[in-house]
């Protein structure tokens, strides 16, 4: 087969559930199966991507989306459908939600949850045209493309439930291929290693670690809540360190825990890497994981990968991926969050029961499952549409 995916996002500089998705698969599928031939479509220069786009059986090709105002939009629409022609390919995968909507070849999309379904709140105009326009694209392409496509690949079986309920596709349409933490993720026991990270960031064993970005449905205003109704001698103990993959609510939340009278106990830090951020994780005492819904929740994987207790909401795909490996709360009651922090702080036996169950939870999901997984779908969707091939031609060495 000749496979075509959009890989615009494993050279973008801003790191996020898009890009980590795309990496790991990509390179995943590109490592394990040698039958294939995978032209990866960039939207920049591959100088800037990972040394395993060199790969035999990869080629690139840069379409870039610098259009004025419309630039992803026409790349997506027109200049990746007229690539697609051009190539001959057998499969296109569009990895990250939205897709061309006429294609010379059959269709795979990824949609990883529902959460574009709903229009974000307050008026068009105080996002800006840009940002509008691409708002309304971000909320019909998806639907569109998941009912031309001939698979759509999700990430949790909750996502696909909500698929198949909102979209009315039919469930056999829809495949479910987890993620998993990144191979870089594991407990850092070195002293070295963690005497740099305290040094970095100025902090000590035992703070309670969260994961903010710019999406409010991260639900970081109830956490800082919850640590507020913390007895003052566990905040004295344990600090709250937010690590903000995006700055655009870091300020409003700093001055919700100065209102709060928080501001000597939080901590916020940004800019931080994979590899420091395995530091981090193993440095805490728990990670607290309160969003109001996921596609996936890989914070949860990496946290438990790290030897990190969890404390996580119960809603949507949460429960799911974290098994029995976590500690559950409703996302919306800061009391209950307080009180799952209070307990497991002072638990001793409660926190390793919870890291042994972590680990074993973790295990069971990775990349080339995942990739594993996706090939099947891309070989089903092409053997619907063609004579059966020889078996030794679908080797994948997986």
């Amino acid at each position: 087969m000749k496979i075509g995916i959009d890989a615009r996002f494993l050279t973008h500089p801003q790191a996020g559930g898009f890009k980590t998705y795309s990496t790991h698969l990509v390179e995943t599928l590109t490592r394990l199966d040698s039958a294939n031939e995978y032209v990866l479509y960039l939207d920049r220069d591959a100088g800037r991507g990972p040394a395993w786009l060199a790969r035999r059986n990869c080629t690139t090709r840069v379409i870039s989306g610098d259009t004025p105002l419309v630039g992803m939009p026409w790349r997506e629409q027109v200049q990746l459908a007229r690539a697609a022609a051009r190539d001959r390919l057998d499969i296109f995968h569009a990895p990250c939600l939205t897709a061309p909507l006429r294609l010379s070849c059959p269709l795979v999309v990824t949609i990883h949850d529902m959460i574009w379904h709903t229009p974000p709140a307050g008026p068009a105009r105080a996002l800006g045209l840009k940002r509008a326009l691409m708002a309304r694209y971000y909320q019909t392409v998806p639907k569109l493309a998941a009912q031309r496509a001939a698979a759509v690949i999700t990430v949790s079986h909750a996502a696909k439930r909500r698929i198949v309920a909102e979209l009315g596709l039919p469930p056999e349409q829809v495949a479910v291929t987890y993620e998993a933490a990144a191979p870089a993720f594991g407990r850092v026991t070195g002293e070295p290693a963690l005497a740099r990270i305290r040094q970095r960031f100025g902090l000590e064993r035992g703070y309670i670690l969260a994961i903010g970005s710019a999406d409010p449905r991260k639900n970081i205003a109830t956490l800082i809540t919850a640590y507020g109704q913390l007895p003052q001698t566990l905040q004295a103990r344990h600090p709250l360190v937010i690590v903000w993959t995006h700055s655009l609510l870091s300020t409003a939340m700093a001055h919700r825990v100065e209102r709060l009278g928080l501001a000597e106990h939080v901590r916020f830090v940004q800019g931080v890497s994979d590899e420091e951020l395995c530091g981090l994780y193993s440095l805490a005492a728990l990670f607290v994981f309160p969003s109001r819904e996921e596609g996936f929740g890989l914070p949860l994987l990496e946290a438990m990968t790290c030897g990190t207790p969890v404390i996580a909401a119960d809603n949507s795909s949460i429960p799911e991926i974290a098994g029995d490996a976590a500690l559950f709360v409703d996302a919306e009651d800061a009391a209950a969050m307080a009180a799952a922090m209070a307990a497991l702080l002072t638990g001793a036996a409660q926190q390793s029961d919870l890291i042994a169950r972590g680990y074993r939870r973790a295990v069971q999901f990775s990349w080339r499952r995942c990739a594993a997984e996706t090939l099947g779908v891309y070989q089903t969707v092409y053997l619907a549409k063609r004579p059966p091939l020889p078996s030794r031609a679908l080797s994948t060495g997986v």
